[in-house]
């Protein structure tokens, strides 16, 4: 992959290797790299990929690169998207350890002495994450999901299974996470949206194991102009989804689930994110259509390919869903026919002469329970 204006110079061997993509960052991009800057374990390299920024995120790289040597920094040739842009940061990484990071996210001081601790400690750990603080753009503290309160030791298998089971990624954003330079193989996959990182976490764990730190080591910005939002509100996770749920399907046929009902969960996913992004976030076509992330123009072949399959499968699952529709409205119309009949019945016996005739018996018993 050619890359054209290298600068910095690096150290040998650094212990981590920390990789930040940036394209059109400038907002947030000095307080990211501030962040790691400021960080209390100082052998690191810092390897900044820009992907043609429009803005003057590189003047703001280029001020830092002539302050510290332990930064490195390039433009790529061509666009290359937000995962293949990771990838040309991995190629370069030389640490023993690699620390993905993002231009909007910010590094607690502690996260990388926090981090490679773990992996120190632990050689059958391959993965390590933690908790994350949520902020806005403007840097505020916004609710964000907790997952675990204590640490945590996991299998790296059972971990894939959980998040193909939820369909999610709680193990973490890149900035959550730390991974040892030997196992960082080909890196993302780069025909992936949304769920990229997860797919790559797979991979990792499926060398060893995860811990998950309980204490944060990164604040995640949630902001309109976010890869997350991007792809969300693009519904390219929904592509995602059943890619990954193909490429890992032998991990849910050992538990008995079959392809169509993975199908089925997934389409289910894919609705309550779709209703959630209408009703709360206000998603509309016009930004669906707008949303077009950089990187994935040789995929689209594939993705009409996964666009089918899922316009199949949900058609499948809805038709399905109006057949139980159908039949529990016809059940419901039985049991107020049963209803009705039941009343008449009832009245009809209230109005008849022998049960006006024997009311004096049922109030002597029932006086007679009472005294009993």
């Amino acid at each position: 992959m050619p890359l054209v204006r290298l600068r910095g110079n690096r150290a040998l061997s650094p212990g981590i290797s920390i990789c930040l993509p940036n394209y059109n960052g400038a907002d947030y991009l000095a307080e990211a790299i501030e962040s790691v800057l400021v960080q209390s374990y100082s052998d690191f390299e810092l390897l900044i990929g820009d992907d043609g920024s429009s803005d003057n995120s590189r003047e703001i790289i280029a001020s830092y690169v002539r302050k510290d040597p332990r930064i490195v920094f390039w433009t790529n040739e061509e666009r290359l998207g937000l995962f293949g842009n990771y990838n040309a940061c991995l190629k370069k990484a030389k640490g023993r350890y690699i620390k993905p990071f993002a231009h909007d996210d910010l590094l607690e001081p502690d996260a990388l002495s926090r981090l490679s601790a773990v992996l120190e400690g632990n050689p059958d750990v391959s993965l390590v994450s933690s908790e994350r603080r949520w902020i806005g753009s403007r840097g505020e503290t916004i609710e964000g999901a907790v997952h675990f309160t204590e640490d945590q030791y996991l299998c790296g298998k059972e971990v894939i299974i959980a998040n193909l089971i939820t369909l999610s990624n709680w193990v973490g954003e890149p900035s959550a996470v730390m991974f040892r330079g030997c196992d960082k193989g080909e890196g993302f996959d780069q025909s992936l949206y949304h769920y990229g990182d997860i797919e790559y976490w797979f991979r990792i764990l499926s060398k060893g194991d995860l811990v998950y730190l309980s204490k944060p080591v990164c604040r995640f910005r949630r902001h309109e102009q976010s890869n997350t939002t991007i792809n969300l509100a693009g519904l390219y996770f929904a592509m995602d989804i059943f890619r990954i749920g193909d490429k890992y399907k032998h991990y849910l046929n050992e538990l008995g689930e079959t392809k169509e009902h993975f199908a089925a969960r997934a389409i289910e996913k894919i609705a309550l994110q779709m209703d959630h992004l209408v009703r709360n976030e206000d998603l509309k076509l016009p930004t669906v259509i707008a949303a077009r992330p950089a990187g994935h123009e040789q995929f689209v072949r594939a993705d009409n390919d996964v666009l089918r399959e899922a316009l199949f499968e949900s058609t499948g699952r809805v038709t399905s869903l109006l057949k139980e529709l159908l039949q529990t409205q016809n059940e419901l119309e039985h049991r107020q026919g049963e209803c009705e009949r039941l009343r008449a019945a009832v009245n009809q016996m209230s109005n008849s002469v022998s049960w006006r005739l024997t009311a004096p018996l049922r109030t002597v018993r029932e006086k007679i329970g009472t005294k009993e």
